[in-house]
């Protein structure tokens, strides 16, 4: 077969062009065999296209109709809606924040919106408050703080707010992310926590460095201190010489309070090894009115609740609790905190959540019959209305201080009636704080008292209330009045051989009488006054009697006295009982009340000498040879 002209397939060509092309297949089909293959399947590259529906135009509202006739896309989120706090997108139309919670979900609706928020947060020496917003992934938020026109902080996701601030805080909340913020979200917890230790000892881990209050020694030297204000202290001895503290170092401190006022006084934060004894003095610098060892048993931090009974100084001790032997402890690691605050306080309350969780003090689960208790008032008398998630054993208790049984757990409530000491009430069950719920024969209503007032009794002590023996109890075989049933066994008595009615018939009950009470203790021993004064001077005359010091020189040579040396007034078992350092004439003054026929010794700690005195002496003499 002959090819055709070139000039008949241009006119072929031309005529296929006027030709409409048919719509292209979406079926694979087969090409003419290629020289150097089999048949193969060729894949067009045009699809049919799909026609629109004959129905109306897809919407981009959704309905909400079940879904029927929605037609957004699955992966298209829903436009969000305004949180319960919208419109709060100026500083005078601020959301209220609640304090110690978290509030929300919050959306960012508009895209471009700003959210205000108000916290009033209390005037706290020692609380700090920490904001933080957690937020879904899709928001990159900022926060900022102002009083005022003031901008007190600012960042992002969190915020720490000093002390120091207080009264009405704005925090705006705002969103840098430039992602659409539908369908995202975040919430904000708010927190008023202690603030923490200070970080100014870091950087002398070489060093151990006394704290802050140094020299208190004494009450001569006590450092005065403020209420509701945390304090870092440490028992590191002020005194670089070696041995200085044989007993290790006693803090004295002077507290301003108030008279009826209820105050917990703390140590927390110990460091490790450290364990500490709180002393109250009150109207004395020599008898302790009260104290504690450890808040709970085998703990180490110090903690209790006391009431002023005026205006005045109240002196505390805090020493280490060593049984008055040296303190031995890295140099960094002897520190601890220290507060006095109102029960009736914010500071107060944190503080005994910080010292139940540091004492290993678990907050106890009611149990069933304590919240029965709890609502029905118990035996029969009216419920207080007060709940509280922690209870303890009933029992019998003995009232160890004067106190007011209170209506319900708070200073301020009202008053039922004032307990004496040695009062016995009965413990209900039912925890709030420091109080405890009680009933006593003083009231009729049950009210509360404050734990500290409190002891537990026991049986013994106490004696059976009388009605609550078993021999009062009637037997269930026999109903009250001495009528028998049929078929059940029936009790002679001799009411009943007489003749007696037996629903007139009563039941005696005997109580044994307490014994003879023991004779009264004999009364302590009284306390008398020893002052003794003490004189320190060197010489240029070698000892006598082959001692190393010269207080056993006849005539000791005074022209050179010798000033700030520290000078101890201790018992036989080493315990300090006064000190105190020379003057520019070399001379110190000692005095403390003991027993009559204590022995009494003078120590020199730089020195390592005590000298024994004599029962009636009032002065000491020491010389010291001067070095050739």
């Amino acid at each position: 077969m002959k090819p055709l002209p070139l000039v008949i397939l241009l006119a072929v060509c031309g005529a296929a062009l006027l030709v409409p092309l048919a719509p292209p297949l979406a079926r694979a089909q087969l090409e003419a065999t290629p020289i150097l293959g089999e048949p193969v399947v060729v894949t067009p590259l045009a699809t049919t296209v799909a026609q629109p529906e004959p129905s109306a135009a897809p919407s981009l509202t959704p309905t909400s109709s079940g879904g029927h006739g929605a037609s957004a896309s699955s992966s298209e989120r829903a436009p969000a809606e305004p949180d319960v706090c919208e419109p709060n997108d100026t500083p005078a139309r601020a959301c209220a924040l609640p304090l110690d919670t978290v509030s929300g979900p919050f959306t960012i609706v508009p895209e471009a919106d700003q959210d205000f928020y108000r916290l009033d947060l209390p005037q706290e020496a020692s609380i700090q408050t920490v904001i933080t917003a957690r937020a879904t992934a899709g928001l990159e938020l900022v926060l900022s703080a102002r009083q005022g026109e003031t901008l007190v902080a600012s960042g992002t996701f969190s915020l720490t707010l000093a002390p120091s601030v207080a009264g009405p805080v704005i925090l705006r909340v705002e969103n840098r992310d430039p992602r659409p913020a539908a369908g995202e979200q975040y919430r904000v917890e708010v927190r008023r926590e202690i603030i923490p230790p200070s970080q100014a000892a870091a950087a002398t881990d070489d060093q151990a460095t006394p704290d802050g209050l140094e020299n208190n020694w004494s009450f001569e030297t006590a450092a005065t201190i403020a209420v509701g204000v945390v304090y870092d202290l440490s028992l590191v001895c002020p005194d670089p010489r070696p041995n200085a503290c044989p007993g290790g170092d006693h803090d004295y401190l002077l507290v301003p309070v108030k008279a009826g006022v209820r105050y917990l006084i703390t140590t927390f934060d110990l460091d490790p090894g450290v364990d500490t004894v709180v002393e109250l003095f009150w109207g004395s610098t020599t008898a302790v009115a009260a104290g504690n060892d450890d808040y709970a048993p085998g703990g180490q931090l110090s903690a209790l609740a006391w009431t002023a009974p005026a205006d005045g100084l109240l002196g505390l001790r805090i020493a280490p609790r060593n049984g008055g032997l040296p303190l031995h402890l890295h140099a960094t690691k002897a520190g601890y905190r220290f507060a006095v605050a109102p029960l009736a306080g914010e500071l107060a309350r944190k503080l005994e959540a910080t010292i139940r969780q540091q004492a290993n003090v678990p907050s106890p689960t009611p149990t069933p019959a304590a919240a029965a208790a709890a609502t029905s008032g118990g035996s029969g008398a009216a419920g207080t209305g007060v709940t509280t998630p922690e209870s303890i054993a009933a029992g019998p208790a003995i009232i160890v201080t004067k106190t007011v049984l209170r209506r319900e757990p708070s200073e301020r409530a009202a008053a039922l009636a004032t307990l004496a000491p040695e009062t016995r009430v009965a413990l209900r069950g039912p925890v709030s704080g420091l109080w405890v719920s009680v009933e006593t024969s003083a009231s009729i209503l049950p009210g509360w008292v404050q734990a500290s007032d409190l002891q537990r009794a026991t049986e013994a002590a106490t004696g059976a209330a009388p009605g609550l023996s078993s021999s009062t109890a009637t037997s269930s075989a026999q109903p009250p009045g001495g009528a028998a049933q049929p078929g059940a066994p029936t009790t002679t008595s001799a009411a009943g051989a007489a003749g007696a009615v037996p629903a007139l018939t009563r039941q005696v009950v005997v109580t044994a009488l307490d014994p003879a009470l023991p004779p009264p203790p004999s009364p302590p021993v009284a306390r008398v006054p020893f002052a003794l004064t003490v004189t320190v001077a060197a010489t240029d005359r070698p000892p006598m009697g082959g001692g190393t010091l010269g207080f056993a020189t006849p005539t000791p040579d005074l022209r050179h006295p010798i000033p700030g040396v520290r000078v101890q007034l201790v018992n036989v078992f080493g315990d300090v009982l006064a000190e105190g350092l020379t003057s520019a004439q070399g001379a110190v003054a000692l005095s403390r009340d003991v027993r009559p026929g204590d022995a009494l010794l003078v120590r020199i700690p730089a020195w390592g000498v005590e000298l024994l005195l004599a029962a009636e002496q009032s002065s000491l003499i020491v010389t010291i040879p001067e070095g050739k």
